[in-house]
């Protein structure tokens, strides 16, 4: 391009070249010719794929297949208008989405369109305005001091294949996919640490399930969790058990060899999914309850009711022992690996409470006298933190 107007020259190289892009991308094509379907998989593999773990996740686009693509997909671009958006939204919710995921999926197809903006194949951007119901707070689910009491002595009385597991799990407050990818080489025993380094992830491809050990889910899930009370008796005893499992079962030990290391394993030798506690936690909560309901008929009482127990649970569960152990928020966050500070004072029923107990034991604040409530927040029982 030539030009006595540098200025202008700039302008009009700038112009020529977002037309050379926008022609390369999808020659010959305009809004009116491609639809929302085709025009996300163009963007996906463009845009989103490259800053995905691995390439891109299956999982991703069939969020977006299933939420926008099966009601909006073969429109035109420039025919979809925020009426077909918000009514889209309507039929999510009435199908039983929650707000939570339909907000995160609007969120993939904002950016989505905002890049077909971007190209000139749309002018306006039919997500903007749209409404979309706030989030019900959902109350999280923690074990009490009782009910995990409950938790541990079935465990140890139905001896079942996972104590060890389900125990570490109370110990650390890792994520299920970091248990099920936790090797032995992550386990310090000279320092006492547990390093988190990884995770073992499922996905569907063309219908088979796949399973793969990728990194940990942000920057702050790689971290080192120090050994808590019985941490260390409870590796050597998952270790012993393994072994012996594995002369038991012989050539019938399903152990891939690319996961090897593994600590935690199904009691054939497979890696643990989520799947697979999930079962095998609601078969607990259904144990427990009869238990339950047969001490009641026994001694003509009413049975008392264990709520069920998701595999997440158990990591509140731990950041909530945390806290009653007087730990600080800044400690906990840090172990329990989350990326936003915010999301670790969440726990603010067992944060207020600490703060009473704090503000009893301070006493009289303004004549210095001592509190003659001698309770406190107790620091000592917590190993390698302080």
């Amino acid at each position: 391009m030539y030009g006595w107007n540098a200025t202008q020259l700039k302008k009009d190289l700038a112009a020529a070249v977002d037309a050379a892009k926008r022609d390369n991308l999808m020659p010959e094509v305009d809004g009116s010719k491609i639809t929302l379907n085709e025009w996300f998989e163009e963007w996906y593999s463009k845009y989103k794929a490259p800053t995905l773990k691995d390439g891109g996740s299956p999982s991703y686009k069939r969020k977006f297949v299933n939420y926008y693509g099966s009601r909006l997909g073969t429109k035109p671009l420039t025919e979809i208008r925020q009426i077909h958006v918000q009514t889209a939204i309507a039929d999510m919710l009435e199908a039983g989405r929650t707000s939570k995921s339909v907000r995160e999926t609007t969120g993939i197809f904002q950016n989505c369109v905002e890049a077909a903006i971007a190209n000139g194949l749309m002018r306006i951007n039919p997500v903007v305005g749209v409404v979309i119901p706030k989030c019900e707070a959902v109350e999280r689910r923690v074990l009490t001091v009782d009910e995990q009491e409950i938790f541990l002595n079935y465990l140890s009385k139905s001896n079942s294949w996972y104590e060890e597991m389900y125990n570490f799990m109370l110990l650390t407050g890792m994520r299920i996919g970091e248990i099920g990818g936790l090797q032995w080489n992550d386990i310090d025993f000279t320092n006492k640490f547990v390093y988190v380094k990884r995770t073992l992830s499922y996905q569907y491809e063309n219908g088979k399930k796949l399973m793969k050990l990728t990194s940990p889910k942000t920057d702050n899930s790689v971290r080192a969790i120090p050994f808590f009370g019985e941490t260390r008796e409870i590796l050597l005893r998952q270790k012993q058990k393994t072994k012996v499992r594995r002369q038991e079962l012989g050539e019938r030990w399903r152990q891939p060899e690319e996961f090897g290391d593994l600590v935690f394993f199904t009691s054939m030798g497979s890696p643990i999914g989520r799947y697979s506690i999930e079962s095998d936690m609601r078969y607990i909560t259904e144990q427990i309850n009869a238990i339950f309901q047969g001490e009641a008929r026994y001694k003509g009482k009413i049975p008392k009711k264990f709520e069920r127990v998701h595999p997440h649970a158990l990591r509140h569960t731990f950041a909530t022992r945390c806290f009653e152990k007087g730990m600080t928020p800044r400690t906990v966050q840090e172990i329990m690996g989350y990326a936003n500070y915010n999301t670790t004072v969440s726990y603010t029923h067992v944060l207020d409470d600490i703060k009473q107990k704090e503000a009893k034991a301070v006493g009289d604040f303004l004549v210095n006298r001592p509190s003659q409530d001698s309770s406190k927040v107790e620091y000592g029982s917590l190993i390698g933190i302080m």
